[in-house]
Order: structure tokens, then sequence, then C-alpha cells
């Protein structure tokens, strides 16, 4: 063995010698001095890197490293091998990682050390070793170096030749070199020296529990060929020197109070291991402490004390600018009333100027309303001679359009004539006829100023068209409407004319046609004309007189538009004063209604400003012992999860507030602090209440270190009411695993990945090694990936993992409670009290229960609604201006949030009475509840006597509930609770006893007696340790004869008691009386002589332990028979349709079954009464073995959906596999739970088992 020096020789000949009768406590008495900080501060500090560092840097050094989880092995051989210059290897265990996977990893370290001559150091944990056979070949490595069967032939050939042709730097052949021949066996047997040389084994191993020893004398290499390094617990110096290195890294602790601070924390790390001791000692509960646990308990201190420091400052400020805001307020008041002054003489200026401006322009108005009404009557007017001529118009219109036609007419004709026909009308020398008479009439209308001439012949006419543009000008100009009279005269013989016709003149010359057809057109229009003539004068007339009437109209309303203007300039500067003067109205009601509101608001927070004063004072106060108060919250959050009630109250109160009132510099704490009230306040703690918490003390303490740890919370909840909880808290968010679950890994990876929170429940004492780096929280990638197995994955913040068991009482190793928060959320038996309570009064009084259900809620909600309240009125304080008073809706909103908490305020204390006088109906029922609570808990210690005595509190309430049903009913409260005591008590018992074995039955019944009348105070505790105890004073010699010396050594024991005085002298001195009930049959039976016969029944059962311990059977069954009565001592066998009554489709039938006992017939004898028979197939008989279970499956569906019975016959060999009785039940519950639930279970079904 290699030994790092002389001062470990004694430890390395100790664990050679270790066996199964060595004591573990032997072995850890004396610490190796290669433990953690040994010497303190200063250079001796590194004296464990350091003796590492010296073992990996030795020819073939190889360590074994002995300590509890948490202790920093795998750390600091890291560390050393980093400073040796080694790279570590560790193997990535996966589901399918065995044997051929390590040799494999084996042979490349091999190949690594061998061939490329570099140094490995090989790090094996207890974790990483799912199977023992690992060690055959880590044992073989560390003995010899060489594993049988690491390499195949073809790859040893490779390794020869490899190192065969391998060169140094002079290039002379390595194996040569050596003066070895060069072999194939001395390259091997090279290769295998340069492994050796170049790869350090470090093993991490705990020595808790007999594996170590077990592997040291199984595997003796681990010991021989390794130097043992034991990390030992830290000493007090070394936990004192690690508290001040982080302590001084935390800026909200006082350095005044670092050396006390890390004074308390090394103290309360050795009272934890102190009272772990104890609690193995008396519940044989483990729980271990480890270095980790103690960093982990520092980095929660420095995490609150910053979160809470941040949280107090936060309270204060908010509280403080809340008062700061009702105290400005009075003062703004006053400023508001000097501004109302001002404002009100301004208002009275503005009113005057207004009310004179209304003078004038009523006034105004009055001359504009007077002529608006003479408008108006011209308007009328106007409006008359407007129809009129509009009547004249149209009838002066429609005489005019008769004329059109033949106006249009003439044009037509004109339109016909054109230069060319002119001219040749103009050259006819000789005309034809008809056309002389046609250009005589155009001479006569042409005639200028109605001068008719004489010469209208034709060379005359010609003349008239010698010019013929001038002459169409003419005709085309010519004044239709202004026809000299002696022309109209002159041109009637021509029109009267026969021949005077344009159709006619048309067929002499189309010229001439046109201007017949002009001549006769004109004159037609003129005559029409004329008809309409005397008609268009009148309407000349009356256009005249409208534009008169227009005229006047239109003075008269610009004098009104003048009157307008100016009363439209005195409206608007009415208008400006009316604005100006509500204006200020309306500032003089703002500042008003503002003095009111903050009157108001003044007046109603007035309560809240002194509580708010108050809150200030004790919160600055608080700020003085908050360091003190987070030291004990994170003592107690890191420490006592997995203690039970007593014993978290006495590290409380016996061990750390002593210390911290007596310690110097001592730290200040709040008086009667209480951890839970500053970790969690009742706005919380009532949330987690509507969640499905229980009420006790112990369920809110759990509830706060799952909440407040940095460790993954692991909950021992054999009564599954913590994972109750857990589901109600998170609800459809919660992935629920189970380790035997198919594709539980693979679940699990994804929600790492997305962060969800996951419960992984019912885990066993030793979990899969896969897990480590998940509950060890192994990151990498700065905190961005994890690896598990082989796989890297991605990992969210966000993901929370919490662990469950089942197990009553598990025994987890040192490195997994390092790593996790053990909460122990067993039942307490106040809290189980009260639960069972509840359903008394629910089964008794359903209405009253109902209501303490709803106001429980209520109370709660109400607690919730008042802290939001007050927040948001904080809040708003806060978030308000300056002037904050002018924000009406701001100050509204803070008398409305007022009001409303006075309002709940109201309600609570109604509620409270409410509540009191419902706890007062329900009292009446406690003793029931007491009385099962008590009961329960003496079941749940049975487990001491034998571990098969396994009771679920599922399986006790169903009693419970069956017992309350059967019991007598009765109007008489008293009555009804004494026969629901007796029915619960007899119920439980029979229920007990029937799955007791037959020597443990009088144990049950004396210890249910014994406790029902400590409880009940009708047995002194004192007598009752006195009895169960029961001293004896060794090496005395029995005065009389009839007493044996171990007798008398009991009674001079007896006899040095109080209650016992001069016993011993009373035998010496009345030998005879004493004899003759000594040597009575049965002595219970007899009274005691003299005066001894007046002591209590415990104390006489004292004495006859003393004087004739064989009948304390027959005692104790005396003594239970008068105080519990004959059915408890003389039951009679239980039948089996008894048995069948109290199970149902989801509670199977277990027996347990002694050789040579077979109950089958009687179940099949049942099931014949009832129904249920082979012949009919009701009936299913699977016997279980290899191959039968899927049958059993089939029979399980096929029963559970048609209400068939199965008897299932479990041989010894499935319960070897399934490793005991305990085991073996819960598997098969399980296998019950997940298989037979997913169908539709008939009422009928029954399980036997």
């Amino acid at each position: 063995m290699n030994m790092t020096n002389s001062r470990n020789s004694y430890l390395c000949y100790e664990a050679v010698e270790i066996d199964n009768e060595l004591d573990e406590a032997e072995v850890t008495a004396k610490p190796n001095v290669l433990c953690h900080f040994a010497r303190g501060m200063g250079e001796p500090r590194y004296l464990p890197i350091r003796g590492i560092n010296r073992i990996l840097e030795c020819p073939r050094g190889n360590a074994l490293l002995v300590g509890v989880g948490g202790s920093g092995k795998q750390s600091l051989a890291r560390l050393a091998a980093f400073i040796a210059g080694q790279e570590v290897f560790q193997i990535s265990l996966t589901k399918e990682y065995g044997l051929p996977e390590l040799k494999k990893d084996l042979s490349g370290i091999y190949l690594r050390c061998g061939l490329k001559n570099l140094g490995t150091v090989f790090l094996l944990t207890d974790a990483l070793i799912p199977d023992e056979k690992f060690l055959v070949l880590i044992n073989d490595l560390l003995a010899s170096g060489e594993i049988p069967d690491l390499f195949h032939d073809d790859e040893i050939e490779n390794i020869v030749g490899a190192v065969r042709n391998e060169r140094e730097y002079k290039d002379v052949w390595l194996v040569k070199s050596s003066g070895a021949p060069d072999n194939r066996e001395n390259c091997w047997r090279f290769f295998i020296d340069r492994v050796r040389r170049n790869l350090k084994v470090v093993l991490c191993f705990s020595p808790v529990g007999s594996i170590l020893r077990v592997r040291a004398r199984q595997f003796p290499a681990l010991i021989n060929c390794t130097t043992i390094d034991w990390f030992h617990e830290w000493p007090h110096e070394a936990l004192v020197s690690v508290s001040r290195r982080f302590l001084s890294e935390i800026h909200e602790l006082p350095p005044s109070l670092h050396e006390s601070t890390a004074h308390f924390l090394a103290h309360a790390h050795s009272t934890v291991n102190e009272q772990s001791k104890v609690y193995l000692s008396n519940d044989r509960r483990y729980n271990y402490t480890t270095p980790k646990s103690f960093l982990m308990l520092i980095a929660l201190f420095s995490r609150l004390l910053s979160t809470k420091h941040s949280e107090l400052q936060g309270k204060i400020e908010r509280l403080q600018n809340g008062l700061e805001k009702l105290k400005t307020t009075s003062s703004q008041v006053d400023d508001l009333k000097v501004k109302l002054a001002v404002q009100e003489v301004e208002l009275q200026k503005k009113n005057d100027a207004a009310d004179k401006l209304i003078r004038i322009v009523e006034t105004e108005t009055a001359k504009v309303v007077k002529e608006n009404e003479v408008a108006n009557d011209e308007k009328r007017k106007v409006a008359l001679i407007e129809l009129e001529v509009g009547k004249r118009r149209v009838e002066c219109e429609e005489d005019l359009r008769k004329a059109e036609p033949a106006l249009h007419a003439a044009i037509e004709a004109l339109n016909t004539l054109n230069k060319a026909n002119l001219t040749e009308l103009k050259s006819f020398g000789s005309p034809p006829s008809g056309v002389p008479s046609v250009i005589a009439a155009v001479m006569v209308l042409l005639a200028p100023n109605g001068k008719i001439p004489k010469d209208r012949s034709w060379k005359t006419g010609k003349m008239m068209m010698a010019k013929v543009d001038q002459f169409l000008e003419q005709l085309i100009n010519y004044n239709k409407e202004d026809i000299h009279p002696e022309i109209i005269k002159a041109i009637q013989p021509y029109l009267v004319d026969p021949d005077f016709n344009p159709d006619f003149i048309r067929t002499k010359s189309i010229a001439a046609a046109g201007l017949c057809s002009w001549v006769i057109n004109i004159i037609r229009f003129y005559e029409v004309y004329c008809d309409v003539e005397p008609k268009r004068k009148a309407l000349e007339a009356a256009n005249a007189e409208l534009s008169a009437a227009q005229l006047r109209l239109a003075g008269i309303t610009a004098k009104i538009k003048d009157l307008e203007e100016e009363l439209a300039r005195l409206q608007a500067e009415y208008s400006k004063a009316t604005a100006e003067k509500q204006k200020c109205q309306e500032e003089a009601d703002a500042t008003t209604r503002i003095i009111t509101l903050a009157n108001r608001l003044v007046g109603g927070l007035a309560s809240e400003k002194v509580r708010w004063g108050e809150a200030v004072a004790q919160l600055k106060n608080r700020e003085h012992t908050l360091p003190g108060d987070v030291l004990l919250a994170s003592t107690f959050t890191s420490y006592v999860g997995c203690f039970t009630k007593q014993y978290r109250h006495d590290l409380l109160h016996k061990h750390w507030l002593p210390y911290l009132l007596k310690n110097h510099p001592e730290v200040a704490i709040t008086q009667n602090v209480d951890p839970i009230g500053l970790l969690a306040d009742d706005v919380a703690i009532a949330g987690w209440h509507n969640e499905g918490l229980p009420s006790d003390r112990m369920s809110t303490e759990n509830a706060v270190i799952l909440t407040i740890s940095d460790r993954w919370p692991l909950l021992i909840d054999p009564q599954l009411q913590g994972v109750k909880w857990i589901k109600s808290r998170y609800g459809s968010d919660l992935v629920v695993l189970r380790l035997d679950q198919h594709n539980c890994l693979e679940t699990l990876e994804q929600a790492i990945t997305a962060g969800h929170t996951v419960l992984l429940e019912n885990l066993p004492e030793a979990l899969d090694p896969v897990l480590d780096p998940l509950i060890g929280r192994n990151l990498i990638k700065k905190g961005k990936a994890l690896k598990m197995g082989d796989r890297e994955i991605e990992y969210n913040s966000n993901f929370q993992l919490i662990l469950q068991t089942k197990l009553a009482n598990p025994h987890y190793k040192p490195e997994l409670q390092a790593q996790c928060s053990l909460i122990n959320f067993t039942v307490t038996r106040d809290g189980l009290e009260d639960q069972l309570l509840a359903e008394v009064v629910k089964c008794e009084r359903p209405d009253l229960e109902e209501t303490k259900y709803q106001l429980t809620k209520q109370q709660n909600d109400f607690k919730i609604q008042l802290k939001d309240l007050e927040d948001n009125l904080l809040s708003r304080l806060s978030s308000a201006g300056g002037n904050f008073l002018g924000d009406t809706a701001l100050v509204e909103n803070l008398e409305h949030t007022k009001a409303t908490a006075k309002e709940i305020q109201e309600k609570v204390t109604e509620a409270l009475e409410t509540s009191r006088r419902i706890d007062e109906a329900r009292e009446l029922y406690r003793p029931a509840a007491a009385r099962a609570s008590l009961l329960y808990f003496i079941l749940n210690d049975l487990h001491k006597i034998n571990p098969i005595y396994q009771f679920s509190l599922k399986a006790f309430r169903g009693v419970f509930q069956k017992a309350m049903a059967r019991s007598p009913a009765s109007d008489d409260v008293q009555t009804r609770v004494s026969s629901l005591i007796a029915c619960i008590t007899h119920s439980v018992f029979l229920y007990t006893s029937r799955g007791l074995f037959e020597q443990d039955k009088l144990i049950f019944a004396s210890q249910m007696t014994f406790q029902v009348l400590a409880v009940s105070r009708e047995v002194a505790p004192a007598d009752l340790d006195l009895l169960l105890r029961f001293p004896s004073t060794p090496n005395v010699i029995s005065p009389v004869d009839f007493l044996s010396h171990p007798n008398w050594g009991a009674i001079r024991s007896l006899s040095q008691l109080d209650e016992f005085r001069n016993l011993d002298r009373d035998i010496e001195q009345n030998p005879k009386r004493w004899r003759d009930w000594c040597e009575c049959e049965a002595p219970e039976r007899e009274r005691l002589p003299a005066e001894w016969k007046t002591r209590t029944d415990i104390q006489q059962l004292c004495i006859m332990r003393a004087l004739r311990p064989d009948r304390m059977t027959h005692a104790v069954q005396l003594f239970i028979e008068e105080r519990m009565g004959r059915q408890y001592v003389h039951g009679e066998a239980i039948e089996l349709s008894q048995s069948y009554e109290e199970c149902d489709a989801v509670t199977p039938i277990f027996f347990i079954l002694s050789p040579g006992v077979d109950p089958l017939k009687d179940v099949e004898q049942l099931g014949h009464v009832l129904g249920f028979t082979c012949d009919n197939k009701k009936l299913h008989n699977v016997s279980l073995g290899q191959g039968q279970e899927k049958v059993a499956e089939i029979a399980l569906k096929i029963a559970s959906k048609e209400g068939h019975w199965v008897i299932l016959q479990v041989h010894f060999a499935c319960v070897i596999k399934l490793q005991g009785p305990r085991r073996f039940v819960y598997e098969i519950e399980e296998k019950f739970a997940c298989r037979i639930v997913k169908f539709s279970i008939c009422a009928r079904f029954i399980l036997v088992v």
C-alpha cells in the first residue's frame, strides 16, 4: 500500500481490518489528518489538495477518498489533477451502461495512457457503480494493471506493434532501451507498465452503511493498492473560517456581526449533527449534514438577507412616502383656502362686468328685434310683388313662345339664302311672275323709318340687292320687334295675294321663295309680339316696383346688419366675460372640491397614518434585527426539513435561540421571532391553505422550506398530503412522472428544456445514477445546458423539480441529502386530529362543516384582499405626483380603497365571531377525532415491531368512516360522541388485529390501552414510563427465599421511588403474607397485601412485574379487560365474510400466509354463496409465476369490467424478487393502481392476493 506519510499508517491498517463486527463509529472516531482545514487558517488550509496531489504524482499513485457526499472529494480530486497536469476521465452513465461499456471506456483510457503517454485520472464515485461487478475490473486494474478480455487479439497485436515501432527522442527502441528482449510479452509488459505509471485511479466512496467494509473485504486491491485519504467532518474552526470568507462578501451584513454570525453558523451545523445522532437513536431516522449543506446554508443566508433587505427598504420607502403625502395634505389645504379667497374676489368682479354687459346686450337686442319686424313687413311686401311679377313674366314668356315658330321659320328662310342664289335672282332680266311681288314686299319691310318707297319695281329691287352681302346682313339683323305701322299697312296687300306663297314662289326661284317665307314669318312674329307688348310693359312696371321695394328692404337689412354686428360684438364680449366668469367659478369649485377631498382623505386615512407611522418604526427596528432574523430563518430552512415537530422545536428554542442571545457581540433578533412569519406572510399562507395544504404548523413550515430553499425539495410523504397540495398548487402545469414509467427520462428532458415544473413521485431509496447531474444541478455552458448520461440537453432556468417518496422512513445517502432539501411531510398528530374532526363534523353536522369550510376560505380570501388593497393604496400614493390632490380620480380611488378595506375588515370581524361559534360547536366532536388520531399513530408505530406492519392513512380513513356509519345514533351530542369513540376504537382494533401475528396482538392492545389512558390522564406518565423501562438493581442477594435475586433487584429499584418507599422493608418484615400472594395460582386477580392494594393499577403492575414477571401477560390482559373491555382481550376469529364487507372494488384483500395454511377454500365457499364461482366464470384464479403476468392482466381487465372476483396466488420466489413483503405489497398496489384504474371498474369487482 502506498502511503502519503506516516500519519496515515494507522488508518490504512484499520481499513484492512474492517469487517462486519467493527462498528462504523470506531472507523470514524480517529479522523485522518488530511481532513479539510485540519489546522485552521494559514498555509495548512491547502493540506488536502497537497495530499491528493502528492498521491497523483507518485509512481502508480492511486487514491481512495473516503467521506460522506458533499465533502468535496471530487472537487479536490479534479483540482489536484489539474495541478498535476493530468486530465480527468469520468464515465457517463446511461440506462444501458454495463460491463461492456465500462470495458470500452477502460480500453480507451489504456490506449491514451499507454500509447499516447498522457497522464489521466480515472475518477469513480459510488453513484457511478450501478453494478458491483464493475469493481472486479477496478480491482484487477489496481492490483496488476491487466484486465482480462479488455482487448481482442488483433487489438493486442496492434498495441504491441505500436509500442515496438515507437521511438524516443534519441531514436532508440523503447523496449530495447529497457534492456529486455524485443518480443511480444515484453512489449505488452512495457505497455501495461506505462499505463500504470500514467493512469491514476481516484475512488470517492462513502463510509455510510456497510458497503465500504463489504467492498474492502471482497476487493482487497481497493485498500492495498491505494492511499486512503479520509474526509472527516469539518471541525468548528474550519466552519468558522469558511463562514468568515463568504460573509465578508455580503454587503447587507454589518462588519461588526461577521464574527458572531460565523460562530453561529458553525454552532448550528454542529448542533444539527448532534441532533441527527439523537434522531437516529430515538426514531431510527437518518439525517446527514455535509460541508456542501453548510455552504448551501451560507448561500441561502446571503440570498435571503439581500432579498429581505430590499423588501424592507421598499416597504419603508412606500410607507414613508404615504405618510409624507398625508403630512403635506394639511399644509396644501391652507394654501388652497387662500387661493380660494382670491378666486372668489376675482369671481365677483367677473360677475359685475358680465351683469353690465348683459344689460347693454338686452337694449341692443330690442333694437334689432324692432328693426327685424319692419324688415319682415317689407319682406312680405316684396314677396307679394315678386309673386305678381312672376305671374306676368310667365304669361309673357308663354306668348313669346308662340311667336318663336314664326321667328324660327324666318331664320330658316334666311338660311336658304346665299350669295349664289341671290346673285342668280338679281340676274333675272325679266323675273317670273310672283317674284317682283316678293322683292317689293322686302323693299317695304326694309323701308327706313316707315318711309315706303314708291318705286318698288324690279329694277329698284335689283338695286337693293346689288350688294348681296350687305343685303343679307340687313335681313339677318332686321329689327323684328319694332316695325313701323306704315310698313305693316303697306305689306298687307302682298300678304293677301294668293300667289305670295313660298311654295309657289319656290317653283320660280329658290331665293325668292326664301325671301317670301322670311317676309311672311317676320310679319307673323311682329303680330304676336305686338299682342305681348302690353303685358311686357306691365311686367316692366312691376319689376320697377319690385326694385324699389327691394331697395327699401336692402336699406333696412343693412341697418339690421349694422345693429346685429354691434350686437354680436357685445355678445362676444359678454361670452368672453361669461367664459372668464365660468372659468373662475370652475377654478373656485375645483379648489373647494379639492379641499373637501383633502379633508375626506385626511380624515379617512387618519387610522392609516397612525398605523403606518407605527409600521415604519417597527420596520426600522426590524432593519436592525433583520440579519439575526434572516440568519435564524435560513438555518431553520436549511436544516430542519427532515426532522419531526419536536426536534424542530428543540433545535430552534433550545440550541439556536439561546446561543444567539448569549453570543458576543450579540446578534440582535426580534423578540419572539418566528422564522415562518419572516419567510411567508399571512397572505401566502392563506393561499396555500386554499390550495389544500393542511393548516397545522408543521405543514406550513414544510411549505415555506419547499418554496424558499435553493435545493430541490424531496418530500417524505407517506400519507400523500404534500403531493395532494403540490398537484393542487400547480394544476395542469405540473408534469407528474415516476421512475418506472415508460419514457420517463425522455419526458423529463422535454420538461427541462421547456422550463416546466416536474413532480417525480414514489422514489425508492436508491435513485438512478443518470439523474445525478440533474439533482446536483451540474450545469455546463454557463448554466445553459445539462448533461444527462451521454446526452446534452438545453436547460431552462424556469425548470423546477420536486421529488417525493411514499417510504415512511427512507435512508437516503448523504450525497442526495446534500443536493436536496429533505422535507418531512409525515402527518402530525395535531394535523390529523383537525382533518378527522372535519370528517366527523361533516358526517354529523354537514351544514356546520360546510359553513366552517366556506368561512375558512373566505377568511383566507379576505387576508389576500386586504393585503392587495393596502398595497394598492400605498402604490397609488407613491406613484402620485407632487400635487396629487388635484387628481380627483386618484383621491376618489384612494377613498374607495379605504372604504372597501373597512368593509372587508368589518366582514372579517363578523366572520371571526361566526367562526368562533362554529368552532365551539365543532369542539364537541373533537374527542372522537382525538381518539382516532391517537389510534392512527399507534398503528403507525407498529412497524418498529415488524416492518411488515404498514398502515396507510387512506385505509385508516376508510375504517374510520365505516366505524362512524356503524355507531349507534343519538340526539344527545355527548352520548353520540361516546358511541363514536367506542365504535372507532373497536373497529380500528379489529382492523389492526386481523393483520397482526398472534404474538404481537397483546403488544398492540396494551400499547393502545396505555396511550388512551395516558391521553385521558388516567395514568401518570412517570408510572407508565417506570412500567415500560423497569429498572433493576444488579448484584443483590434476596433476603427471602420465595424471591430470586433478580426479583429482589427489581424490588430494591422500586423502593428507591417515593411511591414504593419501604416496599423492600415490608417484604422482609412480613414475608408470610407476601409469600402467600406470590405463590397464588393467579396473583393478578388477588389484592396486594396491606396498604399496597391502594396503589394505582399501573403501580400494582410494576409490583407484579417485580415479583411475578411470569404472570405479566395475564396481568396486562386483565388490566386491558378492566379498562377497555373484554372484547379487546378475548377476541374471536374474524370471519372472511366480515373482511369481505370492508373491501370494495379498489380495496383488495391480501392474505399473508404461514406454511400449511390455505384460505382459498374459504374464499371459494364465500364466492359460492354470493354467486362467484369458477364454473360460472365469475371467479378467476391465477397463480403468478413466469409468463403469468399477461394472464393476470387479462383476468384483471375482464373482472374489473364485469364485476368478477380475481385471486392472485403469489409464490415465495416472486416475493424474493420484489425484495421483501413490504416491497411486494407496494409493487402489487402500484400495479393495481396503474393498470386497473385505466378501466371502468365495476362496483362488484374484488381482488384477492
